[in-house]
């Protein structure tokens, strides 16, 4: 018997399967249609992400060795923070607002003040923001009510697919954790705060923990899929809980750096350290399916998004990069970026609203000192970020590194140059179906540690330590980089695009 691990992501959704040793079976992919209606916009048809998930069982049910090992349970691996209304019947009411679309409700401002942030951190470990399933609810509501009026549910990707799948919306609490309606103590919603911003809980999906069956397919689905009716689907995670347990990532000290659509670290963590350190980074906690229980998140929407994104815009080819770099001077280019196209998280406070710029540009820049700017300057980031944490009191001492950026080992090797700290990649190619499929087993009832499992099926691939020559060549940009990210926070940026 084997495991589907199903991932959704912002650009495309993969579907793989396992034996019980976590060996991969087959893989099938599909690309998702991005939409900009306007600057800052981005946006996803759910009902064409429902498609690619269903073609998938399919073509992934033909794979010979998948037949030879007919799937048993299956778990979903999602992006967070982006949920969209859905009729009773299972239908999308409108688009999947992405989270690096800078639409706000208007009412975040509002619902921050009604609490400290010590209170927020205490409740559902993030300060609420325009990237808050609730608050993108409350941007439904406040601009489409009509729609709204209409909707049974408000769905993530998920609680979508586990809807069409088996007919019930249910939602893992590393989901339930973006939610500000979330309670930290209870591991459900919070009667106090849906009564008092009035968001109806007929719209939420029932908090299901890990280890559990949502429910068997339905009947219609798996004959369409060519699977026995007996498939079941299992509670899973978010992509980023998915991946940290796909990257074997279980002992407090060590991180995992997520170097996907957006630049990511995780670290597990027994007792997450004081809120007020945590709010100054924009960093969050939430509840974590391994021993440790929970999972400091540092997410920045300034990962391969962005590069994809400038790569395209100075018609750099991605093969041709990696050996210009490589050649490139071993410190900082003539270039500077703000790599900040869709705002900033972590480590700015209130960096929502920054946005990208060059400077430095001369009649001599080329595409690659343009794409090696943003490189860098993520890498900026993600130093800041490191620095932050070890002052706060947060143990890291090395970084597991997953993603298509860690690829480049140029990239790598310069993040751990900057944050003095090693990172070793995995020989595993999909860790986000891989956590998703090691939740699917618990739940079938395969194994009952997940992270000891992931270690049996996770191994080191590259190491990169760091180069501490290399890192002091850095050290004067870095700073006056820090400077002027602090000196744009004070700048309104919206008014370049009002």
């Amino acid at each position: 018997m084997s495991l589907i691990g199903i991932d959704v992501g912002s650009t495309g959704t993969k579907l793989t399967a396992y034996d019980q040793e976590g060996t991969a079976l087959g893989s099938v992919y599909a690309t998702h249609t991005p939409h900009h209606p306007f600057p800052g916009t981005w946006e996803l048809d759910p009902e064409e992400v429902w498609v690619n998930t269903a073609r998938g069982l399919t073509e992934l049910a033909t794979i010979e060795s998948v037949k030879q090992n007919p799937p048993r349970v299956i778990a979903i691996c999602a992006s967070t923070r982006e949920g969209f209304p859905v009729s009773a019947e299972g239908k999308p009411l409108g688009p999947c607002i992405m989270t690096a679309d800078t639409r706000e409700s208007g009412l975040e401002e509002y619902i921050t003040s009604r609490y400290s942030p010590d209170s927020w951190y205490s409740f559902c470990g993030h300060m609420p923001e325009r990237m808050d399933p609730v608050c993108r609810m409350l941007w439904w509501k406040t601009n489409h009510p009509n729609m709204m009026s209409k909707a049974k549910h408000f769905l993530g990707w998920g609680e979508f697919l586990a809807l069409r799948l088996t007919g019930h919306a249910v939602v893992d609490r590393s989901h339930a954790g973006r939610f500000f309606v979330y309670d930290f103590k209870t591991h459900q919603w919070s009667d106090e705060r849906l009564s008092e911003f009035e968001i109806d809980r007929n719209l939420l999906s029932e908090i299901k923990p890990w280890g559990t069956i949502v429910g068997t397919l339905k009947s219609d689905v798996a004959k369409e899929a060519g699977l026995k009716n007996n498939v079941e689907l299992a509670v899973g995670a978010t992509d980023v809980v998915c991946s940290v347990l796909g990257a074997g990532v279980s002992k407090v000290g060590t991180g995992c750096m997520i170097s996907g659509s957006w630049e990511n670290i995780l670290l597990p963590v027994t007792l997450p350290p004081e809120a007020s350190d945590l709010i100054n980074i924009g960093v969050s906690i939430g509840p974590y399916p391994g021993a440790a229980s929970w999972l400091i998140c540092c997410l920045s929407p300034t990962g391969n998004a962005t590069l994809n994104w400038i790569r395209g815009l100075v018609n750099a080819k991605l093969d041709e990069m990696e050996s210009s770099l490589n050649v490139s001077s071993r410190g900082p280019g003539h270039v500077l970026a703000s790599p900040h196209v869709s705002g900033a998280l972590t480590p700015w406070m209130k960096g929502s609203r920054l946005r990208g710029a060059l400077l430095g540009l001369t009649l001599a820049t080329s595409s690659v000192d343009i794409v090696k700017a943003m490189m860098e300057s993520i890498a900026y980031d993600t130093s800041c970020l490191i620095s932050a944490l070890r002052a706060a009191g947060a143990r890291v001492d090395l970084l597991k590194g997953v993603g298509g950026g860690i690829s480049s080992n140029w990239w790598t090797q310069l993040k751990a140059d900057l944050t003095n700290t090693p990172i070793e990649t995995v020989d595993q190619a999909e860790l986000g179906t891989l956590g998703a499929a090691l939740l699917a087993g618990k739940a079938a009832g395969f194994w009952d540690d997940v992270e000891k499992k992931a270690g049996e099926c996770t191994r080191t691939k590259l190491r990169f330590e760091p180069d501490l020559k290399r890192a002091t060549l850095y050290e004067e940009r870095i700073e006056f980089y820090r400077s002027l990210i602090a000196e744009w926070l004070e700048k309104d940026w919206s008014r370049l695009i009002d």
